[in-house]
């Protein structure tokens, strides 16, 4: 997620790589008013789609056949979705919006476990966060959450109700003359955990040990027309969501991604492949940080070609 302080987010313009044959148009699935913030996109395992709604405080759903519905309804600010192996989820939460700073932030996250009907369960309080957002299960019962404010990495217990500093370095840290978050998405790829740190653009590489860091982060791509969340395929290939006008690819052992468009899907926060289909789920803000007055969306773009 791009921190908004008046969602004035610098938009890079986007130099689209030419493709050997068309891009098809996205397919737009679920459409919302303009100002709305959709972010963190989850599969269930009945195909639907999960999306969080920062600004509703609110969890949404899609599904084919029943299109576009509520899942949840919160008082707190949503961000990542993470499945917890159960049919639940475990969903990072902020009692006080981002737009406020991160010092009013400070003491207000938390993580709550949603059963399969969308129903809390428990709230864990994470009382030293400041921005937990991208979240993955690392282990059953570990989730990891990536603090955009602080550079960090924490480990949550969520059997026992703890969280714990699991990573620090400086590559994860937000740029301060910059009003971008620092580490932000954050995805497991066999033994190695690559996180994206959107102030910096870059992708980063971390070995892992079993379930502990192995060393340091290394810079693994620089992602020049910025990053946001992404997701890997099983080639290895990145597809990363920029926060601007279009979609970046990133080929297995590349250093620097080929951009394609999205066009409707401006602004783009999250990506996630569609289990069984050449394709991408995509959340779109309308441009909000650069100003724009489109609609959000939740779409399905097809793989580029190449």
């Amino acid at each position: 997620m791009l921190n908004r302080r008046g969602l004035g987010l610098a938009t890079a313009s986007l130099a689209f790589a030419p493709a050997a044959r068309a891009q098809p148009a996205p397919e737009i699935l679920a459409r919302y008013p303009n100002g709305t913030f959709l972010e963190n996109l989850a599969i269930r395992p009945d195909g639907s789609v999960l999306f969080t709604s920062y600004f509703a405080r609110a969890v949404e759903a899609w599904s084919p056949a029943g299109g576009a519905t509520r899942f949840a309804t919160l008082d707190v600010h949503p961000v990542s979705l993470a499945a917890t192996g159960d049919g639940g989820h475990a969903l990072a939460v902020h009692g006080t919006s981002f737009l406020a700073g991160p010092g009013a932030m400070r003491g207000q996250a938390a993580v709550l476990l949603l059963d399969a009907a969308g129903a809390v369960t428990r709230r864990i309080p994470l009382p030293e966060a400041i921005f937990p957002n991208g979240g993955l299960l690392l282990a059953p019962g570990r989730l990891l959450l990536a603090d955009s404010a602080l550079g960090r990495v924490w480990e949550v217990d969520l059997a026992a109700g703890s969280a714990r500093a699991w990573l620090d370095h400086p590559l994860l840290a937000p740029d301060p003359a910059l009003p971008y978050p620092g580490v932000n998405g954050i995805k497991r790829q066999g033994d190695t955990l690559i996180l994206s740190n959107s102030a910096t653009r870059q992708l980063l590489r971390l070995r892992l040990a079993g379930t502990a860091p192995q060393g340091v982060p290394e810079t693994m791509a620089r992602m020049t027309g910025g990053v946001d969340d992404f997701d890997i395929a099983p080639d290895g290939t990145i597809y990363a969501a920029t926060h601007a006008e279009g979609l970046a690819r990133l080929p297995p052992g590349a250093a620097t991604p080929v951009m394609f468009p999205a066009p409707g899907l401006d602004g783009s926060t999250a990506v996630l492949l569609a289990p069984g289909q050449p394709a991408l789920y995509v959340l779109g803000t309308g441009g909000l940080s650069a100003g724009g007055r489109g609609e959000a969306a939740l779409g399905r773009v097809a793989l580029p070609p190449g």
